[in-house]
């Protein structure tokens, strides 16, 4: 086959991959939103009482989303100088693309695809493991914030109350020490290690140390922007809670959702059983708190999803 022929083939493959992948990402946002289940289990609440909304609370937590994943795509350009330089524009299309690509997928794994797609220059393998980095930082974060919150009402006996013994609680605690110390056993391991593998990782364990801070610094502040977004959302729906309490209760909600494995089609139930489960000791909107969640679903997932639509025709999956 002549060289002709095959940029021909790689650019009408790669035309059919980013359409099925717009195809998918609509498809799903459209089935999530207008699917009976959804209204059935959001909106009467607001149609049959007739509760007021508070849309300014909603507009401040819609215009936080810029900022959520603004915050994202520094980190992606921090992490990934070292094998790319590239612009602060450029990271926040590749991180929009990222969710466009994803939504569909089960705990949108697929991210990453987003991102190292629009690089020219890194190798995909290691840009992968420095996007997987910045991924654990985050969920470094939310745990350490899940854990910190459950440990005070577990002492309340609040968790009891509601069913969730002991020993589940020090699972989830033994599972945040075993995150935290997998990557200091990795590290220290990785000489036995394929030699292939050694050089891939060497790309993660020799960060340096400033850089490794300040993505944790802005992972930390991310999860700030998200846990406020959550809590302006509640209020918009007429949630009143004690703030501190609030926090604790999305903090705990926000680490629930990230250890259960979730398929895209069951993200909004599991995101909404978690939250109403936990909420329900403190107040009786429960279906405001499960549509709260699909909100900050639509704001932080759905809408930057149809934004990175316009950037999904810029990936590169073939080399020129």
């Amino acid at each position: 086959m002549s060289v002709t022929s095959t940029n021909r083939a790689y650019k009408v493959t790669s035309l059919l991959i980013k359409a099925a992948i717009l195809i998918l990402s609509f498809g799903y946002i459209i089935y999530k939103i207008t699917s009976p289940g959804i209204h059935d289990a959001h909106f009467p609440f607001i149609v049959d009482n007739y509760i007021p909304v508070n849309f300014t609370l909603l507009c401040i937590a819609f215009l936080m989303m810029f900022l959520n994943w603004g915050i994202e795509a520094l980190k992606w350009k921090v992490l990934i100088a070292p094998l790319e330089r590239i612009s602060f524009k450029t990271a926040m299309q590749s991180v929009f693309a990222g969710v466009t690509v994803s939504i569909f997928m089960p705990n949108r794994v697929g991210e990453f695809a987003g991102r190292i797609f629009f690089l020219e220059k890194a190798d995909k393998v290691e840009a992968t493991l420095k996007n997987f980095l910045g991924s654990f930082m985050q969920l470094f974060v939310t745990l350490a914030a899940g854990v910190f919150a459950l440990l005070p009402m577990m002492r309340e006996g609040f968790l009891q109350s509601l069913g969730i013994s002991d020993v589940w609680i020090m699972a989830l605690v033994l599972a945040f020490v075993l995150i935290v110390v997998l990557p200091v056993v990795l590290n220290r391991y990785r000489t036995k290690l394929p030699v292939k593998w050694q050089s891939w990782f060497k790309v993660v364990f020799q960060t340096k140390g400033k850089t490794l801070l300040l993505v944790l610094l802005l992972s930390a502040l991310r999860y700030g922007v998200f846990l406020l977004q959550y809590w302006l959302v509640l209020y918009a729906f007429g949630v009143w809670i004690d703030p501190i309490r609030a926090a604790q209760l999305i903090a705990i909600t926000f680490l629930v959702t990230s250890l259960v494995p979730s398929f895209a089609f069951t993200e909004i139930g599991t995101r909404g059983a978690a939250a109403m489960y936990l909420f329900s000791s403190y107040t009786t909107e429960t279906a405001a708190v499960v549509t709260s969640s699909l909100v900050i679903w639509i704001i932080n997932l759905a809408l930057p999803a149809l934004i990175g639509s316009a950037f999904t025709w810029k990936l590169k999956f073939f080399r020129s």
